[in-house]
């Protein structure tokens, strides 16, 4: 049961969605969880504050413009670009790394051009939670182009994948764009250890990425708590993340790894859609289409064909008595042996 008063809300023990609980304490934590993150926001943008990390609960990406799901009552990293907004910053990005697609977030800026919304996330074809997020989910109402998903097609994807989907993906849109601010929607449920997730990001995986969004809008970067099951999990990656805000660098570079054949095929087709939006990735998609094309020819190239068998001979029925039933059983084994095909 919940009732609006004002721009809040008095909350009872109830649950809005099977996985969102609320009780008489819910509202003063998620005003204080929203208000925390804007009031870092604006901090960070009149230069007041380099950076900054909001360890807040409850999280918010998955929080729209009417619903509150996913255990999100107010959308934080929303919240906060708007209130950065308000404090002068023309042009803001957030990056959601959070394996859960924000789809709160894409639905209060997908008709606004000055927000650009990047996420990676676990999609699986719709069949992960909330089950939004597709490459083709791009904006509306002009505002084209202003979300990108990279939906990987399966769990277990690690630090290999999200570095070569941020450099390839990520870094070259944000530098066209030029926010005056980065929000990162930080969930650490991409970790690897983490039970809900399924995937193998470790410390340094986040660490690098934080390090390439560093320079997108000139350190002005604001990093926000969003999921996340395990708690050692979450504890080693934002460590990691907040070492790199205080201007350490990753423990060591992941640029000669190569990512996995699926996330290679998932960031082709965000640049197929994306290039149309952004001119920037068009020479990247070429270069990778060329790319897969010849790892597919040397992989075809590398398959020995399946041999033939013999044909095993056929024992006559006759044979099963007399002198020759030794043979019989012999020439049956073959058969038996050799029915079974390549």
């Amino acid at each position: 049961m919940v009732s609006k008063i004002g721009f809040g809300f008095i909350f009872y023990d109830s649950y809005f969605t099977p996985d969102t609980y609320a009780n008489k304490h819910s509202a003063q934590a998620a005003r204080l969880a929203a208000g925390l993150c804007a009031d870092l926001a604006s901090e960070i943008v009149s230069g007041r504050a380099k950076n900054g990390f909001a360890l807040v609960r409850p999280p918010g990406h998955h929080a729209g413009v009417k619903q509150a799901m996913g255990f999100c009552l107010h959308n934080n990293a929303a919240v906060s670009a708007l209130a950065a907004q308000a404090a002068g910053a023309k042009k803001v990005l957030i990056v959601d790394w959070d394996v859960h697609h924000g789809n709160g977030t894409q639905e209060i800026f997908e008709q606004n051009k000055s927000v650009l919304y990047i996420s990676l996330h676990r999609h699986e074809f719709g069949r992960f939670y909330p089950g939004t997020g597709a490459a083709d989910e791009v904006g509306t109402m002009g505002a084209e182009g202003y979300c990108v998903n990279v939906p990987w097609s399966r769990s277990g994807v690690g630090d290999n994948d999200y570095i070569f989907a941020f450099k390839q993906v990520v870094l070259p849109i944000a530098s066209a764009f030029a926010p005056d601010l980065t929000i990162i929607s930080a969930g650490f449920d991409a970790a690897r250890g983490d039970p809900l997730g399924m995937c193998d990001v470790t410390p340094t995986g986040y660490a690098q990425m934080t390090h390439l969004l560093n320079t997108v809008s000139g350190g002005k970067l604001l990093v926000i708590l969003e999921g996340g099951y395990n708690l050692r999990s979450i504890s080693s990656s934002a460590t990691a993340v907040i070492k790199v805000l205080l201007g350490e660098s990753p423990e060591c570079d992941l640029d000669d790894h190569l990512p996995s054949s699926a996330g290679m095929k998932t960031v082709l087709d965000v640049l197929a859609i994306q290039k149309n939006f952004w001119p920037v990735l068009e020479s990247s998609f070429s270069k990778l289409q060329s790319m897969l094309e010849i790892f597919a020819t040397e992989r075809r190239g590398k398959v020995k064909p399946c041999k033939q068998r013999r044909r095993a001979v056929v024992a006559p029925i006759c044979w099963r008595w007399g002198r020759k039933r030794l043979l019989y059983h012999l020439l049956k084994g073959q058969i038996r042996v050799r029915s079974k095909g390549c």
